[in-house]
């Protein structure tokens, strides 16, 4: 695999100053689908959820309230286009328990729960280019996660996770929803597990989140863990 940056364009520390995202890049994981351990966590993160009283109005919790703005702020509808952690937290609270797709996904959704920050992941063995959280232009190619023939453009101006090289879009909407080239599957051996902070949550809480995954990550999925803060002095690096 050729050298790849990820990163965050200018644009978006322009706007949203007090942004801040630790990716965790994992290496040779194993992730069979299979693990009592991780879903008994996944349940009990849901019951955690469920049980909280102050996610009644999960809209006007702050921790996604935030996200609910910034989503305004890129000209998307949150209640259309929901950020992932709302979407996450709504599906919890009716409920229904979230499937166990793979251990990756599960660790994801554990954390993203506990901590209720938005936490995504890709698979990297296809990137072409390098992987940029930017604007969009707009004539990108976005191909939605289990209906990759559906094929979308993203607005201009939305804030997209992109491949350069072929110009994928492997997230639309900054956290709301992943594209089907970077999934994680069962065969997976290289992703990068994207973890997102605004306001109200500060740097101490994601990088509480970022250990807690990694060592879910060391300890059902095997390989090895890094962890890259991306902040305005410090915006990418690279694999």
């Amino acid at each position: 695999m050729k050298a790849v940056k990820i990163g965050i364009a200018p644009e978006v520390f322009d706007a949203w100053p007090s942004y801040r995202r630790i990716v965790v890049v994992a290496r040779d994981v194993d992730n069979a689908e299979e693990d009592p351990v991780l879903e008994a966590l996944l349940r009990e993160a849901e019951a955690a959820a469920r049980q909280d009283p102050e996610l009644e109005n999960h809209k006007e919790y702050p921790r996604i309230a935030s996200w609910r703005a910034v989503f305004e702020r890129m000209g998307l509808n949150p209640n259309k286009f929901p950020p992932s952690i709302a979407n996450l937290v709504k599906r919890t609270r009716s409920g229904k328990d979230l499937p166990f797709v793979n251990r990756l996904v599960a660790i994801f959704n554990i954390v993203s729960l506990k901590y209720r920050i938005p936490c995504g992941g890709d698979d990297l063995a296809g990137v072409t280019g390098d992987v940029r959280l930017m604007p969009a232009a707009g004539d990108e190619t976005y191909e939605p996660l289990g209906n990759p023939e559906a094929v979308e453009r993203p607005n201009p101006g939305e804030i997209i996770l992109v491949d350069t090289g072929r110009r994928t879009v492997f997230c639309r909407g900054w956290c709301w929803k992943n594209g089907d080239p970077s999934k994680i599957s069962r065969d997976s051996r290289l992703v990068a597990i994207n973890l997102d902070a605004q306001p109200p949550v500060d740097l101490e809480t994601l990088e509480q989140a970022a250990r807690e995954l990694a060592g879910l990550l060391a300890r059902h999925c095997g390989g090895t863990a890094e962890m890259h803060l991306l902040e305005p002095g410090n915006p990418e690096f690279e694999l």
